[in-house]
């Protein structure tokens, strides 16, 4: 029997189910976000609605259990429950939402709420079954398999829940909407001098900050990688301050890399949220292969979860209301929020650096990125070889992370290092 993972927490991860037609689901993320990032500049976002149901009257906890999901592998010891949060009920709206218990000792672990990007694409198609839960959709759209490296493994519907230590885990456009719901709770507290939420922390993975310095760095980013040449780059700087008084002159020069098809005819069929990894081919017949093998990651897997949770058997499981095809909307070497972006947003905050840059490491020795310190609990961290979505291409190396920041503290500085027995051992 393998020794028990240490780190098994309760996760909740929240989706609003949207159908946003899609061929590939994380290009069409990169295509969403500078779509939203140039309607802002013009000052034309208006909000997005089409797809949501809303929640069913008299909903409870053990209405919204999860008896087994359609293809779930034998042995599952965890609950699972899924259904619809409201939030306003006199316009109908509700809140999706996928919550999965640790297998351990449930009632003692934190609480996660996990939320992705996009603005708009699915927790529950791109986090849980494409990241951080306790399944993969296999390839043939019907089965599923464990993750062996699931975040579950370490409100009034869960009043058992109140009082838990509670955390708020996202990426990409989450790096907008997280800090703002921490400073929510926060103000709620300073006003009535009352703590209904214990917040502990947030954590937010290549998240879009601000429009101008995520513009800046994700082309300076694809320009030191050499898919860029140094004309356009050049042609680039001698027009762009990146500041919201930039002009035609500069919107012209990024124009070969402003939409989706303009970026393909330049810089070639690659992925703008991992550069180097494979990318999904899709045959004349329908089938999908990956465009060279790079382990324990599937670039086609968008396809097997769209099909997966299309059937209508796995939407009446999940007590999904969907009116329409569902569509998810869906590191260090992501270009479309990358880490010179990120490095860009967090000097603006003027922090002062109390543990210099340096190293980290997994418990097998490797490097698993660089992480630098701040004060007031502002940590900085790179994963090594990720891309956009860091549990995806290194769940390991994601794992090592959020364990260091529930437990609040650095991820091991020595490659020596050893953790307990069962706790994040190499496999």
């Amino acid at each position: 029997m393998a020794p028990r993972n240490q780190i098994s927490y309760c996760i909740l991860l929240a989706a609003i189910l949207l159908a946003l037609p899609f061929t590939n689901a994380a290009l069409d993320q990169a295509a969403l976000l500078r779509q939203l990032i140039k309607s802002r500049a013009q000052g034309l976002t208006r909000p997005t609605t089409h797809g949501l149901t809303p929640s069913p009257k008299g909903s409870s906890k053990e209405a919204d259990r999860i008896k087994a999901l359609p293809g779930q592998p034998p042995r599952v010891n965890f609950e699972q429950y899924a259904g619809y949060v409201t939030v306003n009920e006199e316009h109908g709206r509700a809140l999706f939402y996928y919550f999965v218990e640790s297998p351990y000792e449930a009632v003692s672990k934190p609480l996660v709420l996990w939320l992705n990007g996009g603005p708009g694409c699915s927790s529950l198609g791109a986090g849980a079954m494409a990241e951080l839960g306790p399944f993969r959709v296999n390839p043939d759209g019907k089965t599923l398999s464990r993750n062996k490296h699931a975040w579950n493994n370490e409100n009034e519907r869960f009043p058992e829940y109140k009082g838990r230590d509670f955390y708020i885990a996202g990426e990409s456009y989450a790096g907008h909407y997280i800090p703002e719901l921490a400073a929510v709770i926060v103000a709620v507290r300073l006003l009535t001098g009352k703590n209904p939420t214990n917040l502990k922390g947030i954590f937010v993975g290549n998240p879009l900050l601000d429009d101008y310095k995520n513009d800046k760095g994700s082309l300076e980013f694809l320009w030191n990688h050499g898919v860029m040449s140094d004309k356009i780059w050049t042609n680039i700087t001698e027009h762009c301050s990146f500041v919201p008084s930039d002009g035609i002159l500069c919107k012209e020069a990024k124009s070969l890399f402003n939409s989706w098809k303009n970026f393909v005819n330049t810089a070639g069929n690659i992925n703008p949220y991992n550069i180097y990894a494979p990318i999904c081919i899709q045959t004349p017949n329908g089938t999908n292969y990956s465009s060279s093998y790079l382990p324990g990651y599937d670039p086609c897997i968008d396809n097997y979860i769209e099909v997966y949770l299309n059937r209508p058997e796995v939407q009446k499981a999940i007590h999904a209301r969907v009116n329409t095809d569902w569509s998810a909307c869906t590191g260090d070497f992501d270009s479309v929020c990358s880490l010179l972006a990120t490095r860009y947003s967090v000097n603006d905050l003027n922090l002062t650096i109390t543990t210099k840059w340096h190293p980290w490491y997994t418990p097998d020795s490797e490097v698993g990125g660089y992480i630098q310190q701040y004060q007031r609990g502002f940590t900085f961290a790179s994963v090594r070889a990720a891309g956009h979505l860091v549990p995806t291409l290194q769940p390991k190396r994601s794992l090592v992370l959020l364990y260091a920041f529930l437990k609040n503290i650095l991820p091991p500085a020595d490659p020596k290092y050893r953790p307990p027995t069962g706790l994040l051992t190499p496999n």
